[in-house]
C-alpha cells in the first residue's frame, strides 16, 4: 500500500495518487490543536489552519510525488515544510505556550534560544541534502517520511526565538532580525553545490524517470539549488519585514504615549 509519498522508480504519470498516510498525519496534527492547542477567541486557528494547508500543498499529490522523481520538486517541499509553514503552527499555537507553566515553561523558553534553535535547524538542514542520505531514505515510504518529520521539527526551532510570545522571547525585535538573516547563510553550502556542480549530486534523481524529456537531472538539480536561494531566502525576510514593522508600531506607540 503507498501510504506516504516516496521514489518508486515507476514511469511518471500525472493520474492522481492517493496517500492516506498524508491525510491521516494532517488530520492528527489538527486533532492534536483542537485537543491542547487552542485557545478562545483570536486567529490561533486561522494560522495553524493556513501551516496545515502549505503542509498538505507540500506533501501530497503532485508536489509530494514529484519530490520522488524531481531534486527541485525535493526543494520546493523543504521550503513549504521548513520555511513556510512551521511559523504559521507555531503563531497558532503561541497563545497556549505563552500561558504554559512549570517545566514546559522553562522548556519553550530554552527553545527560544538563538544557538540551540540555530543549531538544530542547520544540523538538519545540511544533513538531509546530503547525497547519501537523500538516496538512502527517499527511497522507501518510511525514510521519506522521516525526511518530511526531521524538515518539520528543523522549522520549527528555526522560527520559535521569532515567533515565540513575550515571557517566554530571548531575543529583542533587533537580534530576531540579526538572527533570522544569519539563519539564511548555511543553505547557501547546499544550494552552491547543486548550482556548480559538474553533475547532478543525487543518483536518485539523476536515475528517476524523466516526468519532461527536455528536463535534464542536470538542469533539475540547478533549479533546485536555485529555488533554495532564490525562493527559500525571501520566505525568512518575510519574517524579518514582519518584526521589523511590529518593532515600529510597537516604538511609535511608545513616543506617542509618552508625548501625551
Amino acid at each position: 500500500m503507498t501510504w506516504w509519498c516516496a521514489a518508486t522508480g515507476q514511469p511518471w504519470s500525472w493520474a492522481w495518487r492517493a496517500y492516506p498516510g498524508v491525510w491521516l498525519f494532517l488530520a492528527g496534527l489538527a486533532l492534536l490543536y483542537w485537543r491542547f492547542g487552542r485557545t478562545t477567541g483570536g486567529p490561533g486557528a486561522r494560522w495553524f489552519g493556513a501551516g496545515l494547508v502549505i503542509l498538505w500543498l507540500a506533501l501530497d499529490w503532485p508536489l509530494g510525488a514529484l519530490g520522488g522523481y524531481l531534486a527541485s520538486a525535493h526543494a520546493g517541499q523543504f521550503i513549504l515544510i521548513a520555511l513556510a509553514a512551521p511559523p504559521l503552527l507555531l503563531l497558532g499555537l503561541r497563545d497556549r505556550a505563552g500561558r504554559s507553566t512549570g517545566a514546559v515553561a522553562r522548556s519553550l523558553r530554552g527553545m527560544a534560544g538563538p544557538v540551540p534553535a540555530f543549531l538544530g535547524y542547520n544540523v538538519i538542514m545540511l544533513g538531509t541534502h546530503v547525497p547519501e542520505v537523500v538516496d538512502g531514505l527517499m527511497v522507501s515510504q518510511f525514510g521519506s517520511f522521516v525526511i518530511d518529520l526531521l524538515w518539520l521539527a528543523g522549522g520549527l526551532m528555526l522560527w520559535w526565538p521569532a515567533v515565540a510570545p513575550a515571557p517566554l522571547r530571548r531575543l529583542s525585535p533587533p537580534l530576531t532580525m540579526a538572527y533570522l538573516f544569519v539563519q539564511t547563510i548555511p543553505a547557501i553550502f547546499p544550494a552552491a553545490f547543486l548550482v556548480f556542480a559538474d553533475f547532478p549530486l543525487y543518483r536518485l534523481y539523476e536515475l528517476a524517470p524523466r516526468v519532461s524529456d527536455g528536463y535534464t537531472p542536470q538542469y533539475d538539480h540547478q533549479v533546485a539549488g536555485l529555488l533554495m536561494k532564490i525562493v527559500g531566502d525571501p520566505v525568512v525576510w518575510i519574517g524579518i519585514a514582519v518584526v521589523f514593522f511590529r518593532w515600529a508600531n510597537a516604538e511609535r506607540r511608545k513616543d506617542l504615549a509618552t508625548t501625551q
